[in-house]
């Protein structure tokens, strides 16, 4: 798991994805800690979660992820 919390603008995935590396969503907001250790993003993603985005699939879906599911997409953290 990535050091959390990962900042806004981090570029993610979601590990149920089938792009290993791809962003498939950018983080926007993060709440937490929570008691557990884990936090919450707030991120936009695209229409088709099962694809990355990109002009064919922009991202317009505001959802909820919790930071055991998301990992950084590959180049995204400094």
């Amino acid at each position: 798991m990535p050091d959390q919390p990962l900042p806004p603008g981090t570029r993610v995935r979601h590990v149920g994805q089938q792009w290993a590396r791809a962003a498939t969503a950018t983080i926007r907001s993060v709440d937490g800690p929570y008691p557990d250790g884990s936090y919450e993003y707030e991120v936009t993603a695209g229409q088709d979660f099962s694809r990355r985005t990109g002009p064919d699939n922009p991202e317009t879906r505001t959802t909820r992820w919790n930071s055991r599911t998301v990992r950084p997409a590959a180049g995204s953290v400094s």
